[in-house]
C-alpha cells in the first residue's frame, strides 16, 4: 500500500515554498528555508508516528493522590510529551514571536514564518498546536495588557524553550450557560478586604487543561450584565508560595478529535486571580485573543487539507484498478484537482493573514483593521472546507481510509473541530459581517483585492481580473444595503457574503501569485490554478465545473511543471 511515511512534507510541497517566498520576501524566506526543511522532515517521519501513538493513548485525569490529596494531574502519554519537546523546545513555536534568538533568528521570528512552520507540523499533529497557540497568545495578551508585575512573573516561562522552565498558557471562556453567548457568563469575581481577587464559577470547555496559567473571564461583583461587565483575569495553577490554587478539573472531555490534547471541565472555588487590563475591557481583550486563535484554527485546517491531498495523490499514483492506474480515472482526477485548488487557496489566505499580523505589530492601523476581518473570514471558510477535503481523501483511499491504522480517520475527526471551537460557523460568519458593518472590514479587504489584481498584467488572466473586480463591487453594493435591512435579512446574508468575500480574496491572491511566477520564468502554472479556482467558486455553477481539458493538466499542476498559457481557462469555457 502506498504511504507518505518518510516523505519530507516541505520538499513534497513546492506550493508552500513558492507562497512563502512571495509573502515573506526572498531574504526572509532564505533564512526560513532550512528550518522549513527540518520541520518537513520531522513532520513526515518522527512526528507522524508520535501523533498516531498519542491519538491512541489520550490523556487521563489523576484527580487524587494515593494519600487522598486532590492533585488534578493530567497524565500525558510519552509520545505527547515528546511532541511537546519538538513544538515548544526544538522549534520554539510558542516563543518565536516574543523573544529574539529562537532558531538563531536575529530578532523575533516573523509570524508568517511561524505559521508556515506550524502548517507543516499540523499536517501530522493537530491537537498539540492548540496548547502551542494558546501559550503564544497568552504571552501576547500579557505583553499588551498585563501589569509590569504579571509580565515579570509569567512572560519568561511562557516564552521558554527549555522544558524545565516552560509554563504553558490557555484561555478559558465557555460556560454551560453561554457557549458562544459569552455575555451569559456566570463566573463571579470578588475582591476581598486584602485586595485579592478570587473567582467562583464553572468553565465547560477548558482546552489545555494541564496549563500552568489561564486567561479567563469573570464578572466582578456589581458589574453590569452582558459582555460589558466582564473582566479578564490571570488564573495560575499554583500560587506564588507553591500551593495549589482553589480550582479543580472535574473531568476530561471524551472528544471526537484532537484526542491527544486534554480538554476539561473546571470549577473555580475561590481561586486567586489577577486582573489583566481594565475590568470593563475583558471581553474586548478576550476577543482579540480569540481572533488570533482563529487564524491558528484556519492554519490547522489548511494543514489537514494539504495532508489529505498528499495522501490521496500518493495513493492514487501507487495503486491500480480496473485495468489501469487509479490516477487515470476521470472522476478521481476531478476530485483531486478540486482539492488542489482549495489547498492552494487556503495556504495563500493563511500566510497573507499572518503577514498582516506582522504589519499590525509594527504599528500599522490599516493592517490591524484588515487582520480583524481576515481571521474570522479564514476561520469561517477553511475550517468548514477541511471537512469536505478530508472526507474526499478518505474516499480516494477506500476501505483502508476508514481504518484507524491509516491517518485518514484522524484527519477527518480533527477536521470537525476547527469549525466549532473559537466560534461555530454561523457565529463566525456573523462576526465577519460585524467586521464589515462596524470596522470597515469590507473596505480593507476590497483595497487588498484591488491592489493584488491590479498587479496582474498578462492578457490571459485579464478576464479573471475583471471577474474579481466585478464580484467585489457587487458585494460592496449588497453590504451598503445592510443597515436598512431587518435583523433577519442581515443575518441570512452573512454566510453568502462571507463565502463570496473569501473566494474573491483567494482568487485575487492566486492571480497575483500567478503573475509573480510568470515574471520569474515559472510559466502559467499558478495562473491556471487561479483561473480554475475562480471558475469553480466565482461563476454560476454548471456541470461539469472541471472538464476533460482541465484534467489533462492535473499531473503538471501537482508536480509544479510549467504549463502554457493555454492551460489558463477562460470564463466562458
Amino acid at each position: 500500500m502506498p504511504t507518505t511515511r518518510g516523505l519530507n512534507f516541505f520538499l513534497a510541497d513546492p506550493n508552500l515554498a513558492f507562497v512563502s517566498s512571495v509573502v515573506m520576501g526572498e531574504e526572509v524566506f532564505a533564512r526560513a528555508r532550512p528550518h522549513l526543511v527540518a520541520m518537513g522532515e520531522v513532520a513526515g517521519g518522527e512526528l507522524d508516528g508520535l501523533a498516531a501513538e498519542a491519538d491512541r493513548n489520550p490523556p487521563v485525569l489523576r484527580a487524587w493522590s494515593e494519600r487522598g490529596e486532590r492533585v488534578d494531574e493530567v497524565v500525558r502519554h510519552p509520545a505527547y510529551r515528546r511532541m511537546e519537546e519538538l513544538a515548544f523546545g526544538r522549534f520554539g513555536l510558542a516563543a518565536m514571536s516574543h523573544r529574539p534568538g529562537v532558531l538563531g533568528w536575529p530578532g523575533v521570528v516573523p509570524h508568517a514564518v511561524k505559521y508556515a512552520l506550524s502548517y507543516l507540523f499540523g499536517q501530522s499533529e493537530f491537537g498539540l498546536l492548540c496548547p502551542v497557540s494558546l501559550t503564544d497568545s497568552t504571552a501576547r495578551m500579557l505583553a499588551r495588557y498585563g501589569s509590569a508585575e504579571l509580565r515579570r512573573a509569567w512572560l519568561a516561562g511562557l516564552t521558554a524553550t527549555d522544558p524545565d522552565r516552560l509554563r504553558q498558557g490557555t484561555q478559558w471562556m465557555t460556560e454551560r450557560s453561554g457557549g458562544s453567548d459569552v455575555g451569559a457568563t456566570e463566573s463571579v469575581a470578588r475582591q476581598g478586604p486584602d485586595g485579592v481577587w478570587r473567582l467562583w464559577g464553572d468553565k465547560w470547555f477548558c482546552s489545555n487543561a494541564n496549563a500552568d496559567v489561564a486567561l479567563t473571564l469573570a464578572r466582578p461583583e456589581g458589574a453590569p450584565p452582558g459582555t460589558r461587565g466582564l473582566g479578564m483575569f490571570l488564573l495560575p495553577r499554583r500560587l506564588p508560595d507553591g500551593s495549589r490554587n482553589a480550582w479543580t478539573i472535574n473531568r476530561l472531555k471524551d472528544k471526537l478529535g484532537s484526542r491527544s490534547m486534554a480538554t476539561g471541565e473546571v470549577s473555580y472555588q475561590g481561586a486567586v486571580a489577577w486582573p489583566v487590563g481594565p475590568l470593563d475591557q475583558g471581553f474586548r481583550q478576550m476577543m482579540e485573543m480569540v481572533n488570533v486563535s482563529r487564524l491558528s484554527n484556519a492554519m490547522r485546517a489548511a494543514a489537514i487539507m494539504r495532508r489529505s491531498l498528499l495522501e490521496a495523490v500518493v495513493h492514487a499514483r501507487g495503486r491500480r484498478a480496473f485495468g489501469g492506474p487509479l490516477m487515470a480515472l476521470p472522476l478521481l482526477r476531478s476530485g483531486l484537482l478540486e482539492m488542489l485548488l482549495d489547498v492552494e487557496a487556503a495556504a495563500s489566505v493563511v500566510l497573507n493573514a499572518a503577514a498582516r499580523l506582522d504589519a499590525w505589530d509594527a504599528g500599522s492601523a490599516a493592517d490591524r483593521a484588515l487582520f480583524r476581518v481576515l481571521t474570522p473570514l479564514a476561520k469561517y471558510w477553511i475550517t468548514a472546507r477541511a471537512r469536505v477535503v478530508a472526507g474526499e481523501a478518505m474516499n480516494v483511499r477506500g476501505g483502508n481510509g476508514y481504518v484507524e491504522e491509516w491517518v485518514n480517520p484522524r484527519l477527518l475527526r480533527d477536521s470537525y473541530l476547527g469549525a466549532i471551537w473559537e466560534g461555530a460557523t454561523n457565529v463566525v460568519a456573523l462576526d465577519v459581517q460585524r467586521a464589515i458593518l462596524r470596522d470597515g472590514g469590507l473596505e480593507a479587504v476590497a483595497r487588498l483585492v484591488r491592489e493584488r489584481v491590479g498587479l496582474v498584467r498578462v492578457p490571459v488572466a485579464e478576464p479573471w481580473r475583471d471577474v474579481v473586480l466585478d464580484g467585489i463591487a457587487r458585494l460592496e453594493r449588497e453590504a451598503a444595503g445592510w443597515p436598512a435591512a431587518t435583523r433577519e435579512e442581515r443575518d441570512l446574508a452573512a454566510r453568502p457574503a462571507a463565502d463570496a468575500l473569501y473566494h474573491l480574496l483567494a482568487a485575487a491572491l492566486l492571480l497575483h501569485e500567478g503573475q509573480v511566477l510568470l515574471d520569474g520564468g515559472g510559466g502559467h502554472r499558478k495562473l491556471a490554478v487561479a483561473g480554475l479556482y475562480a471558475r469553480r467558486w466565482l461563476l454560476p455553477p454548471r456541470t461539469p465545473v472541471l472538464g476533460a481539458a482541465d484534467l489533462g493538466w492535473l499531473d503538471a499542476l501537482l508536480d509544479w511543471d510549467p504549463v502554457p498559457a493555454g492551460a489558463v481557462p477562460a470564463p466562458g469555457a
